[in-house]
């Protein structure tokens, strides 16, 4: 088994605290000031209440968040940041400004692939026009022949003649 050294210990540690998809955004956004739930549920896109309930929960354990319940009717909750959970916002903004850049990288790198994937086109193409098939009309016209000939009228029976029982 391997040592743990400090670095990995500190990391564990600080992925521990923020890590995970949500509790990043919710930091953030809490920084901007929304600090309400209703209001971080609205801005967060794709975050379920429970989710958001769950990972608020834990940020507030963590001593990230406080949580502030007024005696209202109807109650009324407001997050703030803590002096630690101050103290994550360079990391944040650090991690917004990386993802900023790498999706303007990768768009860039999309547009140059796109771009190079097109055949450049030194003429234009001549349009020819495709010749009508004569012997598909004729094939038609055997196939109603023969549908033609196919159907055949029941045999007339005279009016005073009996027809047999079976």
């Amino acid at each position: 088994m391997a040592k743990a050294n400090n670095e990995t210990q500190a990391l564990d540690y600080s992925m521990e605290m923020i890590g995970g998809k949500w509790k990043p955004i919710i930091l953030y956004h809490v920084n901007k000031g929304t600090n309400r739930f209703n209001k971080l549920f609205s801005e967060i896109e794709s975050i379920n209440r429970q989710m958001l309930s769950k990972q608020l929960k834990s940020l507030e354990r963590s001593g990230i968040l406080d949580r502030t319940l007024y005696g209202e009717i109807p109650p009324r909750v407001e997050y703030t940041l803590t002096p630690l959970g101050k103290s994550l916002l360079p990391v944040v903004q650090a991690i917004t400004d990386w993802g900023q850049k790498q999706i303007v990288e990768t768009v860039v790198i999309s547009e140059v692939v796109e771009v190079e994937k097109i055949p450049e086109i030194k003429e234009k193409p001549e349009i020819k026009e495709v010749p009508k098939a004569p012997e598909i009309l004729e094939v038609k016209k055997d196939v109603e022949i023969k549908k033609e000939a196919e159907v055949e009228e029941a045999p007339k029976v005279p009016q005073n003649q009996q027809l047999p029982l079976f």
